[in-house]
């Protein structure tokens, strides 16, 4: 049997180590954008919760996670890994902020509840030192990453509603 149709837009990170939370950052532009989602869209601060976030995975058809990404890339640099290509448990360890989310989507998969369609949008960080604002380099990357959030939802047939001007 087919679920119905649930987005979940998931931004994770610690909000009070200025890179690291910019995926947290991202998914509060995105909810102030004014623009309206459709009632199968839901956007959740995930912050650092881990484990806790699983009901939230377990529940979604389709998941994109808004973090920070250690790929060895420049500052910066927007990250997209598709599916099979995010790495699950702690083996190797991509999000900065906890290997536990890792550990979220692996217990998904074993538990038969992984969403079909998955992405994880990553920015390489320039700084993560104790700080409540991302870096230069962190906000200039943060449209970027929306942009492509939103691309992604579109080839899955959503678009918001634009707020009238």
């Amino acid at each position: 049997m087919n679920k119905p149709r649930h987005v979940v837009i998931l931004g994770l990170g610690n909000i009070l180590n200025k890179d690291e939370g910019i995926g947290v950052h991202a998914l509060w532009q995105m909810q102030q954008s004014g623009k309206q989602w459709p009632p199968d869209v839901e956007l959740v601060d995930g912050g650092t919760l881990g484990l806790r976030l699983l009901p939230y995975v377990e529940t979604a058809t389709h998941l994109i996670i808004l973090d920070a990404v250690d790929a060895g890339k420049e500052p910066g640099e927007l990250v997209e890994l598709r599916g099979e290509d995010i790495p699950l448990y702690t083996g190797i360890k991509l999000s900065l902020h906890q290997s536990t989310f890792q550990e979220v989507l692996g217990l998904a998969l074993a538990r038969g509840n992984l969403p079909e369609h998955l992405y994880l949008l990553g920015i390489q960080p320039a700084d993560l030192s104790i700080g409540t604002e991302p870096s230069m380099e962190g906000w200039a990357a943060i449209p970027r990453m929306i942009r492509r959030a939103e691309e992604i939802l579109r080839s899955w047939g959503i678009t918001p509603v634009e707020p009238a001007a």
